[in-house]
């Protein structure tokens, strides 16, 4: 019966320590001192740190400005620049010779537009790999993902990091609970043998 109430304590004893530990990853969120020492959650006291250590590995190992603008469809982006022209020289070609030539207006026929229309769109189009290289420059000289990544982590409330995390690792962290209370027992069973000998 000894045995029995021994390797149950320190069973649950190993599980508790484990859950506390678990819990102690993400709370308390806030600071609280208690003198001699302070205590705060693991994640929430090195939430910056962690943030810029999981953007520098996104960007140098995983993703970076390159790899997205290397899989742009460029036909695609051909096929939209075309269509965007279309649609901004249908919209405002004739408003604006009439506004900035009011005299040309009696001349500037439906069929004068269209020819307008497609002189501008095919020097644009003839362009358009300029076009693409210079966005291509302002995005890879711009915009920085470490950084975007690093806000992002950052304006995560405490709680959507934590629900976010343990629902990754919802399995292996019940395997640690698990094993606590595993070690927990046969520490409980060593210690009952223990003191059979110390007797």
């Amino acid at each position: 019966m000894k045995l029995v109430i021994m390797v149950i304590i320190s069973a649950a004893i190993g599980w508790i320590t484990n859950w506390v530990a678990i819990k102690m990853l993400f709370r308390p969120h806030n600071e609280i001192n208690l003198g001699l020492f302070k205590i705060q959650g693991l994640i929430p006291k090195r939430r910056a740190e962690i943030g810029i250590g999981i953007a520098d590995v996104i960007q140098n190992e995983l993703i970076s400005i390159k790899d997205v603008i290397a899989n742009i469809d460029r036909e695609e982006f051909s096929k939209r620049l075309n269509d965007l022209i279309d649609d901004v020289l249908e919209k405002n070609l004739k408003t604006k010779v009439k506004e900035k030539f009011p005299v040309m207006q009696m001349f500037f026929s439906d069929k004068m537009a269209k020819d307008v229309s497609e002189t501008i769109k095919g020097i644009v189009m003839e362009n358009q790999e300029k076009i693409f290289e210079i966005f291509s420059n302002y995005a890879e000289e711009n915009i920085d993902f470490s950084t975007i990544i690093t806000d992002k982590i950052s304006n995560f409330s405490l709680d959507k990091l934590e629900e976010i995390i343990t629902g990754l690792a919802k399995k292996e962290l019940k395997h640690i609970e698990v094993i606590g209370a595993i070690l927990g027992a046969f520490i409980g069973l060593v210690q009952y043998f223990i003191t059979l000998f110390v007797k």
